[in-house]
């Protein structure tokens, strides 16, 4: 294949070898070349000079997980995963060079690649969806040029994004900042979540909440710029005072259990 394309190491149980081969398909026919280890490995190489080389000619990292995946408690996908997590945090973690792919409905493991955030945090691709649509997606990544140096537009889409996940954390921290009285679990709160409101309750509706109030209008805004498109996992939208609710009903729930079984 030609020197000047770009190459993908793609991580995978040998489970998935159908669908596997479908993404090789894809890329062959998109002029992307791979790696792929049970046929374009030289002979006698150890998987993990391969990875290295692969990172030395500036390949990508394909992570293949599934459900099948999942069942399996030795593979050596789990070994290729440590050592793509160890090279990827010496990158942007949306540097897109580590594309996690769910090959079935599951879960990414939460493996932490530095910064406080974890391959949850990236954006992943689920063709077992929709496969012509994320096969378009992952290829256009793939092959697309050197990356535009930030405008102020990407910026401010940056700093919307961080002020948005900087706020969740709060919510996700349990401490109650932002609720009344400090208590997620108010009854404002419980109602709201199943749609009704407490008009007369001060700090405790869409009006009043100013929590609420900056999370609906970045949730807003990011939807507008198209971050549902992302499918990022850290991803919920605040939009209305129900789902802000729901999350902050959910987080107290989780604190409350914890707390009993402690």
């Amino acid at each position: 294949m030609g020197r000047d394309k770009k190459k993908v190491f793609v991580s995978y149980v040998r489970a998935n070898s159908d669908d596997v081969d479908r993404i090789c398909e894809t890329f062959r026919k998109s002029g992307i070349d791979y790696w792929l280890d049970r046929d374009q490995m030289e002979g006698g190489k150890i998987w993990k000079h391969a990875i290295r080389d692969a990172i030395a000619k500036g390949a990508f990292f394909l992570a293949c997980f599934s459900d099948k995946y999942k069942k399996k408690k030795d593979t050596y996908m789990n070994e290729e995963l440590l050592l793509g997590v160890e090279i990827l945090r010496s990158k942007p973690y949306n540097s897109g060079w580590f594309i996690p792919v769910k090959l079935s409905r599951c879960k990414i493991p939460p493996l932490d690649i530095g910064a406080g955030k974890t391959l949850q945090d990236i954006q992943y691709f689920c063709p077992y969806e929709d496969w012509n649509r994320e096969m378009a997606r992952l290829v256009d990544l793939i092959k697309r040029k050197k990356r535009p140096i930030q405008t102020w537009k990407v910026k401010k889409y940056a700093e919307k994004e961080y002020t948005y996940r900087g706020l969740k954390s709060l919510i996700e921290s349990g401490s109650g900042v932002g609720f009344h009285n400090a208590d997620m679990g108010h009854p404002a709160y419980v109602l709201g979540a199943s749609g009704q409101t407490l008009k007369d309750d001060w700090g405790d509706s869409p009006e009043e909440n100013l929590l609420y109030k900056m999370l609906s209008q970045l949730s807003k805004e990011l939807k507008k710029a198209g971050i549902e498109e992302l499918r990022y996992v850290w991803w919920y939208d605040f939009s209305e005072w129900k789902d802000f609710c729901k999350f902050a009903v959910e987080i107290y729930n989780k604190k409350r259990r914890k707390t009993y079984e402690e």
